[in-house]
């Protein structure tokens, strides 16, 4: 009786290995057929249909269009992380049922996530309150910076200010989305909602058509496949057409124009900024009300400073 337990406990664990040698083998590939897999762990391939069935049932791998990849499962711990850290941002700071109701989970689970990112140094608490902590500010930064050129860009944005008068940007491209990574305002400057960080649509703004008239068309394709033409104002351009029309006259030109595009009474002239390598690296624009950018002032003078600190910003990476 003894011999023959051990025996089934022998055979046990043996089966648990070989399905962890078939785990292991559907890891180190993107994706695998049973034949590939029978092959490379020398077995018959009934024996890989019953491993793999025992995985796909324990939700560690899952079975697509014929093949079998690792299961995301284990993704869904860093989803509710994430969700957690977007809530906080919009939030602004709140306690564990706030935030449980805004992500849908359940507070005893929101209540983990909070402490392991306060454990991390990555959320802060007050009490009960919660809110995203200043480590974010410090990787923001080293990846700001480690966009190659940010100094030259950044002086070249101040000076754009200095001398316009009005509210000067600079974005990059990131996930076919504008993101606004520096801004700086001159005498008169406007007061908007650009924040450092903001994401926006590329269609709907100088410095967004700045980028993507620098893009090869198929790729500026698979952007609007992916976020769209939404209708931001009534000047806002919603069709392919109309958007290639704009993108090769900012080509011809070389600074792209947001007439009221994007926000109500306000107009834009933005240039792309292209590294030596013919690397694009992103785009710069002075922003102002309709009233103060009309005439000579909207159709030369700004365009050729907007124009200008592009250039600059482009001589001075060749020498980087």
């Amino acid at each position: 009786m003894a011999g023959t337990q051990e025996d089934e406990a022998g055979r046990t664990v043996k089966t648990a290995r070989t399905t962890f040698r078939v785990l292991d083998e559907v890891t180190a590939r993107e994706r695998a057929g049973v034949t590939e897999l029978a092959s490379a762990l020398e077995l018959s391939k009934s024996a890989v249909h019953r491993h793999l069935a025992t995985l796909v049932a324990e939700g560690l791998v899952e079975k697509h269009d014929g093949a079998y990849r690792r299961s995301l499962r284990e993704t869904e711990g860093a989803n509710v992380a994430f969700a957690v850290v977007e809530a906080l941002k919009e939030l602004d700071r709140a306690t564990p049922a706030q935030i449980a109701s805004t992500v849908g989970r359940s507070e005893a689970t929101v209540s983990h996530y909070l402490s392991w990112l306060e454990e991390k140094g990555y959320i802060t608490k007050q009490g009960d309150v919660y809110k995203n902590g200043l480590k974010f500010l410090d990787i923001g930064e080293r990846v700001k910076y480690e966009t190659g050129i940010f100094d030259i860009a950044a002086e070249q944005v101040d000076e754009l200010a200095s001398e316009s008068g009005e509210l000067a940007l600079l974005s990059v491209l990131e996930h076919g989305q504008n993101v606004l990574l520096y801004k700086s305002s001159g005498a008169d400057a406007i007061h908007t909602a650009h924040e450092i960080g903001l994401r926006e649509p590329l269609h709907c703004s100088g410095l967004g058509k700045a980028i993507l008239s620098e893009l090869p068309r198929d790729r500026v394709e698979r952007i609007v496949d992916e976020h769209g033409l939404p209708a931001f104002t009534e000047h806002t351009i919603t069709d392919r057409a109309t958007l290639f029309e704009d993108l090769d006259r900012t080509q011809e030109r070389g600074y792209a124009i947001d007439d009221q595009e994007a926000k109500p009474g306000i107009r834009c002239i933005a240039a792309p900024v292209v590294m030596g390598d013919r690397e694009l690296y992103g785009a710069v624009s002075v922003t102002a009300p309709q009233s103060r950018m009309k005439g000579d002032r909207f159709e030369q003078s700004l365009p050729e400073l907007v124009t200008g600190a592009a250039n600059v910003i482009e001589v001075n990476s060749i020498y980087l």
